[in-house]
């Protein structure tokens, strides 16, 4: 690999397919991973999830929390890999702020589709959408009156219709990467600022990554990144490739393969004594809650809907082990469920959680309707599928001790998701993995005014009081630390009411297990699963 020593190299697989590098259509968390060593944004997240300068050196924000204004750095280059008759040569531009209005033009243009433009076509007036769809769209960043302007190559202004305090956020994630205005075919041929440049890619066979030599950022007077080159390959089994990751063919592994759970992990989350001292494991709170919900319309399927009835829904909730059940199937990779939608991890941890109680569960079903005449409601069904049938069987058996019968109904994945939005299903499994790290993404979950079909409120769960404090925490002006602090306690209180109206049933918060070996140093994880290989670097075997 172009002279690189061993141990300059850093190895893992990917058992998912990459079909494109470009940032507005990477969905997956392998094309995350191999385009976030490859792109930057104006911001980015640092190791607690705020935000913090990336290819901007600062900024500011109007007292209404409707205007941004970002200065970029000086000193940020685009590395721009080419190949002519077997030589291989990094070229250099420096980025201004029209690559930043291009960029995010070229995202929110609806001839390109991209699956990520919601992270701010809903956010901007436009006097005319359709005028977006352009191959240039430098008569849109630099017009004063759009909402995406760029008054001169260091400066970029954005207006939003209102505030929306996790707008930073949302900036940070892969869709509003920053590319060269110049550039095209992005999905195969990726040109970014980050710590590594593409030097080789056969799909599905093998992706090659070298040091970006015009990276910007340093440690201790040290160019950043420390490896020389990263090279992924791509075995779909996992197992085999489990094996070769012990065997220590990979230095990283995310995750562990099912049938060496056992093995690699006790039954309370912790690596094994056996395999403590061969390789380093690090289990991560991870932002994904996984949960059954309740349709709570007055009918289900042209039948008097069973959900409706608060006190069955809390016998349900209050009947079910969680730490047994995370003990049982994740080897206690996870929390117990139980403290409102939004992951612990993004409430401070300040919250209080409803644990298991099989004679509060039998109180609450003796007070509900369905309890004295069942006959007259939908039947209870939990709709799930194959992945989550041992889980969904334990559920069963769980509501069976209470005296509630409930049968299965297995599905595939498209077709649960299907009925789940059109309001077919009485009980469904579900999980909601963080599309950015902000609690207004979970809450926004069970906004009235986001009953699906228009929005992810699948429960068709409603409630004033928890409306009114969603729009604060969603739309509220945060401009100084006693607001935010205020904005965490409302988005506290909104979590409450979830856990006590009970339109969802936390199965259990996720965690995440990585892999590496004994000589890779450096290698950390964060709950949103990133890779971070700026800081990584190996010990000579």
């Amino acid at each position: 690999m172009d002279n690189v020593s061993e141990d300059q190299v850093f190895r893992y697989n990917e058992d998912a397919s990459v079909n494109t590098l470009d940032p507005i259509y990477i969905k997956s968390q392998s094309e995350i991973w191999i385009g976030s060593q490859i792109y930057e944004g104006l911001v980015a997240l640092d190791s607690s999830l705020k935000p913090i300068p990336k290819i901007a050196k600062h900024w500011s924000i109007s007292d209404s929390g409707r205007v941004y204004k970002f200065v970029l750095k000086p000193n940020i280059f685009f590395s721009i890999p080419e190949e002519k008759q077997n030589d291989f040569r990094i070229t250099k531009r420096k980025v201004n702020s029209f690559d930043v209005g291009h960029s995010l033009y070229r995202l929110l243009d609806p001839k390109n589709t991209s699956p990520g433009s919601w992270i701010i076509n809903d956010k901007m007036d436009f006097p005319n959408v359709p005028s977006i769809s352009s191959e240039d769209y430098s008569h849109l960043y630099k017009d004063p009156q759009l909402p995406i302007f760029c008054p001169n190559d260091s400066i970029l202004i954005i207006r939003i219709k209102k505030a929306f305090p996790a707008f930073l956020s949302l900036l940070a994630t892969n869709y509003a990467w920053i590319v060269p205005r110049e550039s095209t075919g992005l999905g195969m041929n990726p040109k970014g600022t980050g710590p590594f440049v593409v030097r080789r890619w056969e799909t599905d066979v093998k992706l090659v990554l070298l040091k970006n030599p015009n990276y910007h950022e340093f440690e201790d007077g040290k160019q950043l990144p420390y490896l020389k080159a990263v090279n992924v390959s791509f075995i779909k089994s996992k197992q085999t490739a489990f094996m070769q990751f012990m065997a220590g063919q990979y230095d990283f592994f995310n995750g562990v393969e099912s049938s060496f759970r056992d093995k690699i992990l006790t039954s309370d989350g912790k690596i094994s004594p056996e395999y403590k001292n061969k390789i380093n494991g690090i289990i991560t709170d991870f932002l994904n809650t996984e949960y059954i919900g309740f349709h709570l319309g007055d009918s289900l399927n042209d039948e008097p809907n069973p959900f409706k009835d608060f006190h069955l829904r809390k016998a349900l909730q209050w009947s079910v082990d969680g730490t047994s059940m995370l003990r049982f199937f994740r080897n206690g990779l996870g929390r117990a469920g139980g403290a409102g939608f939004v992951p612990p991890s993004l409430m401070d941890e300040r919250t209080s959680p409803i644990s298991f109680n099989l004679d509060s569960a039998r109180r609450h079903l003796e007070l509900s309707k369905w309890k004295q005449n069942p006959k007259v409601y939908a039947p209870l069904v939990l709709t799930t599928t194959t992945d989550y049938l041992d889980m969904a069987v334990y559920l069963q058996g769980a509501w069976k001790k209470l005296g509630v019968d409930v049968s299965l109904s297995i599905q595939t994945g498209g077709m649960l998701r299907q009925l789940r939005q059109a309001g077919k299903l009485g009980m469904f499994r579900g999980s909601w993995i963080a599309d950015y790290p902000d609690a207004e993404n979970y809450l926004s979950c069970f906004y009235s005014s986001y009953k699906a079909p228009n929005g992810p409120n699948y429960t068709r769960y409603e409630s004033r009081k928890y409306d009114s404090l969603f729009q604060k925490v969603a739309y509220g002006v945060v401009m100084n630390e006693n607001q935010n602090i205020q904005r965490q306690n409302q988005a506290r209180f909104a979590n409450d009411i979830l856990r006590d109206d009970a339109p969802i049933l936390v199965l259990y918060y996720d965690k995440s297990l990585r892999l590496s070996q004994k000589n890779v140093i450096g290698l950390g994880n964060d709950p949103i699963n990133r890779l971070d290989l700026r800081r990584v670097c190996k010990l000579k075997n």
